[in-house]
């Protein structure tokens, strides 16, 4: 079921800095501090329960804007109690969130002290439509390990059609195709049509001129 967000004024946009992402939105959700409005714009969800393409289609996706963004909080599942790796696999289709960076530190703009980080991932599952076209950002907060959390805030972006995307794309092409070349013939149609009563307007001009030549021949003799 998509859901939607509340009445906002036109123009607004939910586009918050990676400062902002963590200081204003994570810290709080992990100390349980109310934010206003924020499960509009950050909802809880499991990224790893089913492929990106479905999660961003349930909760709204396609009435964004080309360049706008969605954001959830998730948390992560180690690959075993004792170890500190976590499990990137997404569900039962086998795909998995693939790091592509090593990762990046956020610092506070005002005291510049490290605030917690941020790295990437591409969806990957060969054979699957969402195959590299989906990225996700990670953003951790920075704590003392022994109050350490599982929960972060990821934001999802589309890096590229998908292959739903490039079929209806492909059809709109092609219907749009169509319709120029249907158009085009029937240009050409109407063109031939007016350069034909253009040819015979010419040749009756060119006959009436030769007849009033020869009328006024005879009347000079």
């Amino acid at each position: 079921m998509e859901e939607h967000r509340p009445f906002l004024a036109h123009g607004f946009q939910f586009r918050p800095s990676d400062e902002e992402l963590i200081e204003h939105y994570l810290k709080k959700k992990v100390s349980r501090i109310f934010i206003p409005l924020a499960e509009y714009f950050i909802r809880d969800c499991n990224l790893y329960e089913k492929k990106p393409s479905e999660i961003w289609d349930s909760h709204g996706g396609s009435f964004l804007n080309a360049d706008e963004d969605l954001y959830f909080f998730t948390q992560l599942k180690k690959k075993s109690s004792k170890g500190s790796r976590i499990d990137r696999k997404v569900g039962s289709s086998v795909g998995t969130w693939q790091g592509e960076d090593a990762g990046k530190d956020i610092v506070s703009g005002q005291s510049k002290i490290k605030i917690g980080s941020k790295n990437w991932f591409r969806y990957k599952k060969q054979g699957c439509e969402d195959h590299g076209a989906w990225i996700m950002y990670e953003y951790t907060l920075h704590m003392p390990k022994n109050q350490a959390t599982n929960y972060v805030l990821c934001r999802l972006r589309k890096n590229q059609p998908t292959g739903h995307d490039i079929m209806k794309y492909g059809s709109a092409k092609k219907r749009k195709l169509k319709g120029f070349q249907d158009n085009s013939n029937q240009s050409e149609q109407v063109a031939d049509i007016e350069m034909d009563r253009l040819l015979t307007h010419q040749q009756n001009q060119q006959q009436n001129y030769m007849d009033y030549q020869e009328v006024a021949a005879a009347v000079l003799t």
